[in-house]
């Protein structure tokens, strides 16, 4: 049973647009950047558009952005049949609750790594593109390619997609799952800069999970020949971080067992305690009424009216919303961290004076991405 639900899981993500539009602008992404100098991902200077850093560099940034992809494939195996009402006539069947759950994230997580292969799919084929300058590229080493994709990037995927599906599970909620998303990738980007120190170098490259500090300390003195040719080996800060990526995804899955079972009980309950007092609401004579219908109007004065009722109705599905202040409250959290950290000058111990200039650009790239994730989120939700 667990194969064939992990199956049809399978099938059912290859079938999804939601896939194709992904790979789609995932492949796009990265054959720009493996062929077009104004957009850089990894590399740069002069390291080869194909070199297995440029590779891993690729890899690691892109597995980053892909936790916003993977959320859609893992958590929407969960929260799915929920909002569909099929998820109790599941649970009420003889299929194992190992089979249900750890079925359709087998199936959702190959999905997202079948999707991610774009990603060495597009730099294979933009090195053979005919405009780039032969001088901007290297040999295209096989070894490099599986390096990146299954010691570099599918573990920080296995691991995101494990998060957020545990969280899935907890909240029952796409738009929640969403928020631990965004809290994730700011907690990660303030502690990184808050270890940004030559003495943790080591600290923060053994337990960063997503293992871009462990391949920057690994690589961090190798010249421009070495990182055009060589893959580090599998072992060492590495190898201990990679494991340990694996372990915390482990953890995770096992904490959605737990907490599906004491979610799903939940649900029940408060569906039957709804129930029993609407069917005692349904009891009471319903109110009889008297008079004259109104008249409708349509002229002007309704419209205006309707206007001031509609925009107030939806502001205050935002400004109620607690997903709004928690994504505030993130977004300053985030800024409060960039500007506690702005005056440090290269993180040696020295500092600088807190003048406009030095704060404006920390301030901008930390809190300026909130307003547009809000604005992106709620205006999809008002579609």
């Amino acid at each position: 049973m667990f194969g064939k639900i992990a199956g049809f899981e399978l099938r059912y993500q290859l079938k999804s647009p939601v896939f194709w539009v992904v790979a789609v602008v995932f492949f796009l992404l990265t054959f720009g950047a493996a062929t077009i100098d104004q957009i850089s991902i990894g590399g740069g200077g002069s390291i080869h558009r194909n070199a297995p850093f440029a590779i891993a560099q690729t890899h690691l940034i892109l597995s980053i952005f892909y936790m916003f992809v993977t959320t859609a494939f893992v958590a929407n195996v969960v929260v799915r049949d929920d909002e569909t009402g099929f998820g109790p006539i599941l649970r009420s069947t003889r299929i194992r609750k190992f089979d249900y759950l750890y079925g359709r994230f087998v199936g959702a997580f190959l999905a997202a790594s079948i999707s991610f292969l774009v990603v060495p799919l597009a730099i294979f084929i933009g090195s053979y593109m005919p405009w780039l300058d032969p001088e901007r590229l290297g040999p295209n080493i096989l070894q490099a390619y599986l390096f990146s994709y299954f010691a570099l990037a599918l573990p920080a995927i296995f691991l995101t997609s494990a998060i957020f599906f545990a969280l899935a599970t907890v909240t029952r909620s796409m738009m929640w799952t969403y928020v631990g998303v965004i809290a994730f990738l700011v907690i990660w980007i303030i502690s990184r800069i808050a270890l940004d120190r030559p003495e943790f170098a080591t600290a923060t490259a053994l337990w960063d999970p997503l293992g871009q500090s462990a391949y920057r300390l690994i690589t961090k003195y190798w010249t421009a020949s070495e990182r055009n040719a060589l893959t580090p080996p599998l072992a060492g800060v590495l190898l201990f971080n990679r494991i340990f990526c694996l372990a915390l995804a482990a953890l995770f899955l096992a904490a959605a067992y737990w907490l599906f079972e004491r979610q799903s009980a939940e649900l029940a309950g408060n569906k039957k305690a709804k129930a029993l007092k609407g069917s005692a609401a349904e009891s009471d004579p319903p109110p009889v009424l008297t008079g004259p219908l109104p008249v409708p109007r349509y002229d002007g004065q309704a419209a205006w009216a309707q206007l001031v009722a509609r925009t107030r109705l939806d502001m205050g599905q935002v400004f109620k919303s607690p997903a709004y202040f928690v994504l505030l409250a993130l977004g300053l959290f985030n800024a409060g961290g960039a500007l506690w950290f702005a005056t440090e000058a290269g993180g040696y111990g020295g500092v600088i004076y807190p003048v406009t200039r030095v704060l404006l650009m920390p301030l901008m790239g930390s809190f300026g991405l909130i307003p547009m994730i809000i604005a992106i989120y709620y205006s999809g939700e008002l579609v």
